[in-house]
């Protein structure tokens, strides 16, 4: 391809520069092939979601850290849970919980401090889940409608909120 002012050499003729990937050159003009243009709008919507989907990988790793720590508190907290119900016995407080009396806390107070974690916990993984597909539905909703534009401003708030949702974790 040689440029010569503004014209491009295609297949032994000059053209105009095409307005968009989306366009065809067809009868000595460029035209927008709806076919590119749907092709593109889904390959977009495809990378937006993808964005999302990693920046949502990566506070869920900040948030859970080691998944065995992570499932090491899930079964403190379902102990935790038990003595609540039982109503916090002196006589069984549960390995878990005990691990985390201390000097100066109880097991009831051990017991307490281990749910309101595991609830935070639990808050912030679905509070991220809810960010990420409910982004992806609006990105979707917003190109199927040729709008790429909101399809970018709802990736960017979203990106922002997850990020958000990371540093305050």
């Amino acid at each position: 391809m040689k440029v010569i002012q503004e014209l491009h050499h295609y297949e032994n003729e000059l053209r105009p520069a095409p307005p968009s990937p989306a366009h065809i050159w067809d009868d000595g003009q460029w035209i927008l092939s709806e076919e590119n243009a749907a092709e593109l709008l889904r390959i977009e919507g495809e990378r937006l979601c993808a964005r999302i989907d990693r920046a949502a990988d990566d506070a869920r790793r900040t948030l859970v850290g080691d998944p065995l720590r992570a499932m090491e508190y899930q079964q403190a907290a379902l102990q935790a849970q038990v003595f609540r119900d039982e109503g916090y016995p002196k006589k069984a407080t549960p390995p878990a919980v005990a691990a985390w009396v201390a000097k100066g806390r109880t097991a009831r107070q051990a017991a307490d401090q281990i749910l309101a974690r595991a609830a935070e916990f639990d808050s912030n993984l679905l509070a991220l889940r809810v960010l990420r597909l409910k982004a992806k539905a609006q990105i979707r909703a917003h190109l199927a409608k040729g709008k790429s534009d909101l399809a970018k401003a709802v990736a960017d708030d979203v990106l922002a909120a997850i990020e958000a949702l990371r540093l305050r974790a």
